[in-house]
């Protein structure tokens, strides 16, 4: 028997979450009917989604530059354009207007998919919420042995370490730790909004690949979902990593996201 759809609240969810997910403290948010912008708190980043543009060159071009001068001096700009970003085509006319690849770990692909059913739970990984300092550096240097970063990035994440643990335990602390015996090896994080959770990440030491520690925080996400009257998770994954995981647990692909810097 076929899943049932996806509701359209979690898909405009899992293609847009900054527009959705309340933003940091000390963040700013620009959002009308052409884009949402979120800069974030000292004027680290920024994040772009969510556009709806006419078809037409002077306004996309004016939006642009709108944009780059709301986030002048803002070294990180991340834009996703999800499936319903108008005009057809717009990721291509973004570029020509002088965006380019995001910095890795970003890719400038990724499938915007969602879940509305309950996965299978995982035997021998044990989860536990992240409670100390000490618990979120644990998940941020897991993190960052992960992926590829550049060193500035990873200099970046670690500088502001102990500001992002207050934030996120302000917001309800949804970090989690995946152990296998014994030892934190997988992190994962989430975020709230009106359909669900977002899921905002998850890493794994390359070491503990294959045991099902990605799987294992996936659900203890669910559960949190669960507990909230939330029924339904949201994420944007990387085709050659997480997104085949996902797809096995469930998960459809709603859209496709461009990511551009």
């Amino acid at each position: 028997m076929p899943a049932p759809p996806i509701s359209s609240a979690l898909i405009a969810f899992a293609e847009d979450p900054d527009f959705f997910i309340e933003p940091p403290e000390g963040s700013d948010r620009h959002a009308d009917d052409r884009f949402c912008l979120t800069i974030g708190p000292h004027r680290r980043w920024a994040g772009v989604c969510r556009l709806r543009l006419p078809d037409d060159a002077e306004q996309i071009a004016g939006a642009v530059g709108e944009i780059r001068r709301l986030t002048a001096g803002i070294e990180h700009v991340l834009w996703n354009v999800g499936s319903s970003a108008t005009p057809i085509g717009l990721p291509k006319r973004l570029r020509a207007l002088g965006l380019g690849d995001p910095e890795p770990p970003f890719e400038p692909l990724v499938a915007a998919m969602a879940l509305e059913h309950e996965p299978l739970a995982v035997q021998r990984v044990e989860v536990r919420r992240i409670a100390t300092l000490e618990e979120h550096l644990a998940g941020l240097e897991i993190m960052l042995a992960s992926a590829s970063w550049s060193a500035a990035a990873v200099a970046a994440e670690r500088e502001r370490a102990e500001e992002v643990f207050e934030r996120r335990q302000r917001r309800g602390g949804l970090q989690w730790l995946a152990y296998v015996e014994g030892r934190p090896v997988a992190f994962a994080v989430a975020d709230r909004g009106p359909a669900g959770l977002y899921l905002g990440g998850g890493s794994t030491l390359p070491e503990a690949r294959g045991r099902g520690c990605y799987r294992a925080l996936v659900r203890a996400r669910w559960d949190e979902a669960i507990r909230l009257g939330l029924p339904g998770l949201a994420v944007q994954a990387q085709y050659g990593s997480s997104a085949p995981i996902l797809r096995r647990l469930g998960f459809a692909e709603v859209a496709t996201v461009h990511t551009l810097q």
